[in-house]
């Protein structure tokens, strides 16, 4: 008998939802505002709204001082590598060789975050959690058939190179985020780490150039820039960091890397993109990952 999604795994799908949203909407302004000015500009966003509701968290805030220091370093590491870095080469990638191919190239994410998990946290090799993340994996490589015009050699293999070491960043991230957020709620979590993500690309990508990168923006670019960290790098990153509290990291990614799944579709109704044989095919992959993992 098939039993429901748990609400972990809800948590992580919603993600998945608010990650393909972000992403069609990033599209608009790809060509308009810098990757690291993006970065900026979302988590910054993300981190007002955080500290908006942290007085309403349900975990009490004096909780923080007892975090002992080896979960504050993970917690660094974690958004250093993963959102700092990772994020910012994938919105690189998206640039350099387009979104359906950076897709299909950062979905492989699950398999990154399978091996982490298994090195860094000793935890057992599940035969289903691995066919799960491959039927996943292959969706999204399917949904890439759909993609756009060739590229030139140099920057497609400059572009697949990015999205690739995206892919590894983002699984080891998601790894050091069980660890570190033993002690912390999503709240908590997300208060602390997206201001200083905010601080350390502007500190590193965009003051050097002198804000040049900041300047220009208009106020309709930021604005839509700003809700997509609201929505994805506030209410997502929460649903993430819930899931990977109750679930196996590489399960969580499993389920959130169906996101192309959901992009496919709303691409499908908003922007009328025909849905092809092989988007019916990704999609069916995808959709069967996810209910062998669930």
């Amino acid at each position: 008998m098939l039993s429901l999604p748990s609400p972990p795994e809800w948590a992580a799908l919603l993600c998945a939802f608010l990650w393909a949203f972000n992403g069609l909407v990033l599209r608009t302004q790809s060509h308009l505002v810098s990757p690291a000015a993006m970065n900026t500009i979302r988590c910054g966003l993300a981190g007002v709204l955080m500290w908006l509701i942290l007085p309403f968290d349900t975990v009490p805030l004096s909780g923080v001082l007892d975090v002992p220091a080896r979960e504050w370093g993970l917690l660094f590491l974690s958004f250093s590598i993963g959102i700092a870095l990772g994020d910012t080469l994938y919105l690189v990638a998206i640039k350099e060789i387009g979104v359906s191919r950076t897709m299909a190239l950062t979905g492989t994410f699950p398999l990154t975050t399978l091996f982490w998990q298994t090195l860094l946290l000793d935890s057992p090799f599940e035969p289903t959690l691995g066919v799960g993340c491959l039927f996943v994996a292959l969706g999204v490589v399917v949904l890439s058939r759909s993609g756009d015009a060739e590229d030139p050699a140099m920057r497609l293999r400059y572009g697949i190179f990015l999205a690739l070491i995206a892919a590894v960043m983002w699984g080891f991230s998601a790894t050091l985020l069980k660890p570190a957020t033993v002690n912390l709620s999503g709240i908590q979590t997300n208060a602390i780490r997206m201001p200083l993500i905010a601080g350390l690309v502007y500190l590193v990508r965009v003051l050097p150039s002198g804000n040049r990168e900041l300047r220009g923006i208009s106020w309709r670019s930021f604005l839509i820039v700003g809700s997509t960290g609201i929505l994805g790098m506030g209410v997502g990153a929460n649903l993430f960091i819930y899931a990977i509290s109750q679930m196996s990291p590489a399960k969580v990614v499993t389920l959130t890397a169906s996101s192309p799944l959901f992009g496919m579709a709303m691409a499908a109704v908003f922007l009328k993109e025909p849905i092809t044989r092989w988007i019916a095919l990704g999609m069916g992959l995808c959709v069967a990952g996810v209910w062998i993992v669930i």
